[in-house]
């Protein structure tokens, strides 16, 4: 599970570290044997890091410089019986710096991971800043629903870190209270973006995959669930650059989803699997909307009246 999990960070391009725990009830030659196999795995050329024990804070201070940018893979050796070299992880931890810049001025995208029903408070969301600053009272456009609409929502309060707070920055988790909306309308995969970025939702995307590994072909029509930041829904290949795809094989490709429209931008990476078929890679392009996409401002669809139908 633990070499599955590395190949998966490293198809979607995450620096990688490595904390080594229990090290006060290891014996030392079962901790070294350990190190060396983790080691190897490291310099291997399906990985191809730069593994490096960190033992002291100089060694925390070029890791965490380079972690980013370099090939560079720190490996912590900590115990949390006795606390050994643990303050060498939280150092490196608080001098990491956010891999995807972002200014104040950017318009906000928020992406929900979970929901809740807080009595006394009413709905609240969790997740990600993408982008941008989110402030308490700023009106914000969340969806998609499951006709692909978006609706406007005030975020009544801001928690981050069980604080109170009053706005958000990219790349910070938070909580948000919503006003006027119930909880079973809001599912994960959904977004709170700036209206300003006039988002839509899509049935359909373009990506590109390189397949990790599958018993024996992928072809049109084949289905699997596709994970893309928040996003977990069944999709459908429609077409290929390819007429078949092996392991090891890389293509074009035209999903749908089967259940919900989601919201997408090109550039964002993607997991496609089915029980041991994996496959990578990030969504190229997305078409413009078509059929019932847009925005309204209450919880209830409005109906169309006659002369309304007519012109």
């Amino acid at each position: 599970m633990t070499k599955e999990h590395l190949g998966l960070a490293l198809a979607l391009s995450v620096p990688v570290f490595v904390v080594v725990t229990k090290i006060d009830m290891c014996p030392p030659n079962i901790l070294q044997d350990t190190l060396r196999l983790l080691v190897r795995i490291l310099k291997s050329p399906g990985c191809r890091k730069v593994p490096v024990m960190v033992k002291t804070k100089d060694d925390v201070i070029v890791s965490a410089t380079n972690f980013v940018s370099q090939r560079l893979c720190p490996i912590f050796q900590v115990s949390n019986v006795n606390g050994e070299n643990l303050d060498l992880l939280k150092m490196f931890l608080n001098l990491l710096t956010t891999r995807v810049m972002s200014t104040d001025n950017d318009p906000a995208e928020f992406q929900i991971d979970d929901t809740y029903s807080v009595p006394g408070v009413g709905t609240v969301v969790s997740g990600t800043t993408l982008c941008g600053t989110i402030r308490l009272n700023d009106t914000l456009m969340l969806g998609p629903d499951p006709v692909g609409q978006f609706i406007a929502i005030t975020v009544k309060s801001i928690h981050r870190k069980r604080m109170v707070v009053r706005e958000v920055k990219a790349g910070q988790t938070a909580s948000f209270a919503l006003k006027k909306i119930k909880r079973s309308q809001i599912r994960k995969g959904m977004v709170m973006v700036s209206p300003s970025l006039n988002p839509s939702a899509t049935w359909e995307f373009d990506g590109e995959i390189l397949v990790l590994h599958h018993p024996t072909t992928i072809s049109s029509r084949y289905q699997a669930m596709v994970h893309c930041g928040s996003i977990r829904q069944t999709a459908s290949i429609l077409s290929m650059s390819e007429e078949c795809l092996r392991t090891g094989d890389k293509a074009k490709v035209r999903f749908r989803f089967i259940k919900y429209p989601e919201y997408l931008r090109p550039g964002q990476r993607l997991v496609f699997r089915e029980g041991r078929t994996k496959a990578v890679g990030n969504v190229l392009a997305v078409p413009p909307p078509t059929g019932q996409v847009g925005f309204r401002q209450s919880q209830k669809p409005q109906k169309l009246n006659p002369q309304a139908q007519g012109q």
